[in-house]
C-alpha cells in the first residue's frame, strides 16, 4: 500500500505522510534487515508488523508447520531488532485460500478443527518463549468465516491468548472482519482489550475508512477510552492519490476516535 517502488521510497513516502509504521511482508522482513534498520533510524518510520516467508502453521503436513514456525521465530527476532509489535499468524487462512489438506476428522475422539485448535495451542507455547526474549509478539489475527474456519472473533484469539498466558502472545482487531462477525465492536474490543496489540483499519469495501459504510466511532472510542496505546494499520486500497488519500483517512480516524 505504501506509495513507492522500493522500500526506500515506501519508508519516505510514510514519513513525509506523516505515518509512523509500515507492515512488512516475508521477504521485505527477512531479506533486507539491514536496509530496513538504516530506514527506520532515517525516517523514524517503525515496522511494527513483520511476516515470515512460508509453511502454514495449521498445514496437515508436518514439514509445512515445520517451515512455518522456523520463519515465524526468525521473523520475531528481526520485528524485535526493529523495535516492532510482532508477527501476525492467521491460524487457517493459508489452509482455507490456498486448498492445503485439512487434520482429518478423528470423531468421536476430536474433530479436525478441535485438533487444530489444540495444536495451535501447543504451538503457541512453544513459540512464546521465543518472542517474550525478541520483545515482539506473535499476533492471532481472527479473520472473517469465508477466509478461515477459526477465528473469527476476537474474543476467539483473546482465549488462545489467555490459555498460554504469556505476554508474547497477543490477538488483534480487524474492523473489515469484525464488521461481518461481531454484533458490536465497542463490546467484542472492551471483552478482549488486555490482549489485543494490534489494529487493522478497513471500510466496509475493503477501501480506506470513511469512504464505505462502516461505523468506526464505536470500536475507536472503546480502543481509546480502554487505553489502547498501538498502532492502527490500514489494510485495504486506496483509491486517488495516497498522498491526498491517507492525510483524509487518518483526520477521519481521528475525528471518529474523538481524539
Amino acid at each position: 500500500m505504501a506509495p513507492g517502488k522500493t522500500l526506500r521510497e515506501r519508508f519516505e513516502s510514510l514519513a513525509r505522510i506523516g505515518i509512523q509504521g509500515i507492515e512488512l511482508t516475508g521477504e521485505s522482513t527477512l531479506d533486507h534487515v539491514d536496509e530496513v534498520k538504516e530506514l527506520v533510524k532515517q525516517t523514524g518510520v517503525v515496522p511494527c508488523i513483520c511476516s515470515g516467508r512460508g509453511g502454514a502453521v495449521l498445514d496437515s503436513r508436518k514439514p509445512e508447520r515445520d517451515q512455518f514456525m522456523k520463519e515465524l521465530k526468525l521473523a520475531l527476532k528481526a520485528c524485535g531488532e526493529f523495535g516492532g509489535v510482532g508477527v501476525i499468524v492467521v491460524p487457517l487462512l493459508p489452509v482455507k485460500m490456498q486448498n492445503r489438506p485439512r487434520i482429518p476428522d478423528l470423531s468421536p475422539w476430536r474433530t479436525g478443527l478441535q485438533l487444530e485448535q489444540e495444536l495451535f495451542q501447543v504451538l503457541m507455547r512453544e513459540v512464546a518463549p521465543v518472542a517474550e526474549q525478541a520483545g515482539a509478539a506473535v499476533i492471532i489475527e481472527p479473520l472473517n468465516r469465508y477466509e478461515q474456519w477459526w477465528p473469527n472473533r476476537i474474543s476467539e484469539g483473546a482465549a488462545v491468548c489467555a490459555a498460554i498466558n504469556s505476554p508474547g502472545i497477543k490477538t488483534m482487531a480487524d474492523f473489515f472482519h469484525m464488521n461481518i462477525e461481531e454484533p458490536s465492536f465497542a463490546e467484542a474490543i472492551r471483552q478482549s482489550l488486555p490482549y489485543i496489540a494490534h489494529v487493522h483499519l478497513a471500510d466496509s469495501q475493503r477501501a480506506l475508512p470513511g469512504t464505505g459504510h462502516t461505523e468506526f466511532g464505536p470500536g475507536l472510542r472503546a480502543l481509546v477510552e480502554g487505553g489502547y496505546g498501538g498502532f492502527y494499520g490500514f489494510e485495504c486500497s486506496i483509491h486517488g492519490d495516497p498522498f491526498e488519500a491517507l492525510p483524509r483517512a487518518m483526520e477521519y480516524i481521528k475525528h471518529a476516535a474523538g481524539v
